[in-house]
C-alpha cells in the first residue's frame, strides 16, 4: 500500500499497467488533464482524498505482475531523482569506470535524456527497445489527445453567429449605446475563448467573429462622431479578417475604412481603401457597396469622369448572382440594400450638383425605407437621404420644398441624431445663406431651426443607430 499517492506514484502506477495517460484517467474516473497535471508535479502533487482512495483501490485490485512492477519503478524513481540532484539530468549517470549507464523511471524522463542529447553510444544500448517504442508511442498518444481537445463546441458557436447576426440587424434601427454594450460583451467572450484551445477551423471562426464584432464597433464609434477610434477599431477588423482568410470580412473592412478616411478629409486616402477592397469582393452585394463608395468619394472631390465610371460598374456589378456569408447572409449593417444603394446615389449626385437625379435617388430612398420593414429602417440613412432631397431642392431654388424636406429630420429624438447630419445641414445652410435665399423671411426661419437642431446635436453627443455608411 501506498501511505500518501503523489504524481510519482500515480504515474510509476500507469507504467505497471501499461497504460496510456486517456486509458489511465478513465480506468480511474477522473479527466485527463488532471492526471497530466499529477505526473507533471512528480513527488510534489498529492491528488485529492477521493482520488488517493481510487488510486488504492487500483492498485489493490492490480495482479502480482503490476504490483511487483510498480514497486520497482517506485525503486527507480527514488534512485532517479536522486541522480538529478547529482548530476543535474534525469536518470543519467556515469560509473567510477566512465562507462554510461541509465536510470529512467518514466517516460518522461527517458524523453528528457533524449533532449538532453544524453542517449548515445553506450548509453543506448542499455535502453530497452519496448520502453522507447512505447514512450514515443505514449506521447504521440498524449499529445494527439491534447491537439482534439478544445474549449469551442458547435453549440457555442451557433450562439456567436446568432449574436452576431442579431447586433448588425438590431443596430439599423436601434439607438448605439446599448447595442455598443452588446457588441463589446459578446466580443469579449470571443476574445476569451481565443485565450483557451481548440482546433484551427474553430480558431478560424473566431477570428470571423471578432473581426465582424470589430467591424461593428468601428460602424458605431464613426456614428458617435469618434473616427480615430473608429479607425482604430477597422484596422484591428482588418487583422481578424487576415487571420480568418475571409474575403467577405476584408471587402466590407476596406470599405468601412474607406468611409473613415473620408469623413476625416482624407479623400484621396478613401479611394485606395475602396480600390483595395474590391479584389476581395467576391459577390455582387460587396462590389456595387464598394463601387458606390468609390464614386461617392469621387466626386466629393469633382471628378465626374471618375464617378461615372464607378456608377456604370457598379450596374454591371448587380447582374453577379455570387453572395458572401457576410454581405448577404448576416446582413444589416454589413448589407447594401436598395434603399442604401438609392442613398448613396442621392449623395454622390448632390456633390455633383446634379439636382434632378439627386431628388429622384433620395426620394426613392425615403419611400424605401418609410414602406419598408420596420426592422431593417436605417433612421441615419433615411435622415440624411432627406437633408440631401432639401439641398436638391436649393439647387432647383426650391426653398418650400427644402423645408418640407427637412421637416422629419429637425423633429427627431435627440438620441436619434447621427454625428453626420450637423455636417449635412451645415451644407445647406450655406445653399440658404447665397444670394437667391438672403432675404427671404422663411429661409431665415429655417436656418435658425437647423442652427438650434446643431446646437442641441452637438450638446448630446450622442447619435442613433442606423449608420450611413
Amino acid at each position: 500500500m501506498v501511505r500518501q499517492w503523489s504524481g510519482r506514484e500515480a504515474r510509476a502506477l500507469r507504467d505497471a499497467k501499461r497504460m496510456s495517460i486517456r486509458e489511465f484517467a478513465a480506468h480511474l474516473g477522473v479527466h485527463e488533464r488532471l492526471v497530466s497535471k499529477w505526473e507533471a508535479g512528480g513527488a510534489g502533487v498529492h491528488p485529492r482524498p477521493f482520488n488517493q482512495a481510487a488510486l488504492d483501490t487500483s492498485l489493490a485490485r492490480s495482479d502480482d505482475v503490476v504490483r511487483a512492477r510498480f514497486a520497482a519503478l517506485i525503486d527507480q524513481a527514488v534512485v532517479g531523482e536522486t541522480t538529478v540532484g547529482q548530476r543535474g539530468v534525469p536518470g543519467f549517470d556515469t560509473c567510477a569506470g566512465g562507462a554510461a549507464r541509465t536510470n529512467y523511471s518514466s517516460d518522461a524522463d527517458l524523453l528528457a535524456l533524449i533532449d538532453a542529447g544524453a542517449v548515445r553510444g553506450d548509453a543506448l544500448a542499455e535502453i530497452s527497445e519496448r520502453d522507447l517504442i512505447m514512450a514515443a508511442a505514449h506521447e504521440a498518444s498524449e499529445h494527439a489527445g491534447n491537439a482534439e481537445s478544445t474549449n469551442v463546441g458547435v453549440t457555442t458557436l451557433d450562439q456567436l453567429d446568432a449574436d452576431v447576426t442579431r447586433i448588425a440587424n438590431d443596430y439599423v434601427h436601434i439607438p448605439p449605446a446599448p447595442m455598443m454594450v452588446e457588441m463589446l460583451r459578446v466580443r469579449r467572450r470571443v476574445y476569451r475563448l481565443l485565450e483557451g484551445h481548440q482546433r484551427p477551423v474553430d480558431t478560424s471562426h473566431l477570428y470571423l467573429l471578432a473581426g465582424s464584432l470589430s467591424g461593428l464597433l468601428a460602424n458605431a464609434s464613426t456614428d458617435l462622431g469618434y473616427l480615430d477610434a473608429a479607425g482604430e477599431q477597422a484596422r484591428a477588423a482588418w487583422a481578424y479578417a487576415e487571420l480568418c482568410g475571409h474575403n467577405g470580412l476584408r471587402a466590407w473592412t476596406r470599405g468601412m475604412h474607406a468611409l473613415i478616411e473620408y469623413w476625416s478629409d482624407r479623400p484621396r486616402r478613401a479611394v485606395l481603401l475602396a480600390q483595395s477592397g474590391q479584389e476581395f469582393a467576391d459577390s455582387a452585394t460587396a462590389k456595387v457597396r464598394l463601387l458606390n463608395i468609390e464614386a461617392r468619394i469621387w466626386s466629393s472631390l469633382g471628378t465626374a469622369d471618375e464617378t461615372e465610371r464607378c456608377i456604370r460598374s457598379a450596374d454591371v456589378a448587380r447582374q453577379n448572382l455570387a453572395t458572401d456569408s457576410l454581405h448577404d447572409q448576416v446582413g444589416g449593417v454589413f448589407g447594401f440594400n436598395d434603399a442604401k444603394a438609392s442613398y448613396y446615389s442621392g449623395a454622390t449626385y448632390i456633390h455633383l450638383g446634379q439636382a434632378a437625379p439627386a431628388l429622384a435617388a433620395t426620394q426613392r430612398t425615403i419611400e424605401l425605407y418609410s414602406n419598408g420593414p420596420s426592422e431593417q429602417r436605417s433612421y441615419g440613412a433615411e435622415s440624411l437621404a432627406r437633408v440631401d432631397n432639401a439641398a436638391a431642392h436649393l439647387i432647383n431654388g426650391s426653398l418650400e420644398g427644402a423645408a418640407e424636406a427637412l421637416h422629419p429630420v429637425l423633429a427627431l429624438a435627440e438620441d436619434k441624431r447621427i454625428a453626420q447630419l450637423e455636417e449635412r445641414l451645415t451644407g445647406v445652410r450655406r445653399r440658404i445663406a447665397g444670394p437667391e435665399f438672403r432675404d427671404a423671411v422663411a429661409a431665415r426661419y429655417l436656418d435658425e431651426q437647423i442652427e438650434e437642431f446643431c446646437g442641441l446635436t452637438a450638446a448630446k453627443g450622442i447619435a442613433p443607430g442606423g449608420s450611413p455608411g
